[in-house]
């Protein structure tokens, strides 16, 4: 078995080569180990296909609507368009605060076939 670094020394076209031959045996319940919510997802891919449409459909009302509405004039007192201003700013800086946590939960579902892929190592030079 190779380790994680000979591994990741590897061509692309090395680990498709390997990837494509089939007389490697795969352990037996290694892909319920490996992707372990697998069929909870499937069960749930139409509906997020139809939650992804419906998102898109109110964007392009939302957009829609935003252009139907009338310009609103600009400020004559600078105390108000600072205030208007630093409110718009405090929103994007949540909207990021938002999105930063996204990417780190995103990187701790990224991360997760490389610690198990560990684990298995683990698992085979230990016996």
């Amino acid at each position: 078995m190779k380790t994680i670094e000979e591994i990741e020394k590897l061509s692309i076209e090395d680990l498709e080569r390997i990837s494509a031959d089939e007389s490697i045996p795969v352990p037996d319940g290694l892909e319920s180990r490996v992707f372990p919510h697998r069929t909870g997802l499937q069960a749930w891919k139409p509906f997020i296909g139809i939650a992804a449409s419906l998102a898109i459909l109110a964007g392009i009302g939302l957009t829609w609507y935003d252009r139907s509405r009338p310009l609103e004039d600009t400020f004559d007192d600078p105390a108000l368009a600072y205030a208007a201003i630093e409110e718009a700013l405090e929103r994007m800086s949540q909207n990021v605060d938002v999105c930063i946590k996204s990417v780190e939960k995103g990187r701790d579902i990224i991360l997760k076939p490389s610690e198990v892929i560990r684990s298995i190592n683990t698992e085979e030079s230990s016996k």
